[in-house]
């Protein structure tokens, strides 16, 4: 009798777990969308980059690239490609501050109309009948494969 209660109640405690794996992914979405709204928000908040930074940036780089080729930790072909990449590196340009500001005013723009996008879509993920009723079917099939066997 024992056992037949402990079977019982783990079968009962089983579905319950189951069932419940879905209630987070709301709370999650939101979370992420939360997040890259501060992304946005600080993004605008700092403005673009100077062209100070980009130098310092790039004078950065130069110095790891320079620290792995005097490694000697690499062979012949990972030294060639460190190489390329440090003289691809050295011939770029420096973006004028114009360029810099127009690139962050269209990353904005593009995180922007993303979030906007993805929050239309998941309105109408939510409200659409179909996507109801194939959720319904859904739960129907989870509930038939998650009976108990005999």
């Amino acid at each position: 009798m024992k056992k037949l209660i402990l079977i019982l109640s783990l079968l009962i405690s089983v579905q319950t777990l189951s069932a419940d794996h879905h209630k987070d992914d709301k709370g999650d979405m939101r979370t992420k969308m939360w997040q890259a709204k501060l992304k946005i928000d600080l993004a605008e908040l700092k403005g673009p980059p100077s062209v100070a930074d980009f130098k310092q940036n790039k004078a950065d780089k130069l110095a790891d690239l320079n620290l792995l080729i005097n490694s000697g930790k690499y062979d012949d072909g990972q030294l060639k490609r460190l190489k390329a990449m440090q003289e691809k590196l050295m011939e770029r340009e420096l973006p004028t501050q114009e360029e810099l500001n127009n690139r962050h005013e269209r990353r904005i723009k593009m995180a922007k109309r993303k979030m906007r996008s993805h929050t239309e879509m998941l309105n109408r993920k939510h409200r659409h009948e179909g996507r109801k009723r194939d959720m319904q079917d859904k739960n129907e099939w989870e509930k038939r494969r998650n009976r108990p066997r005999r």
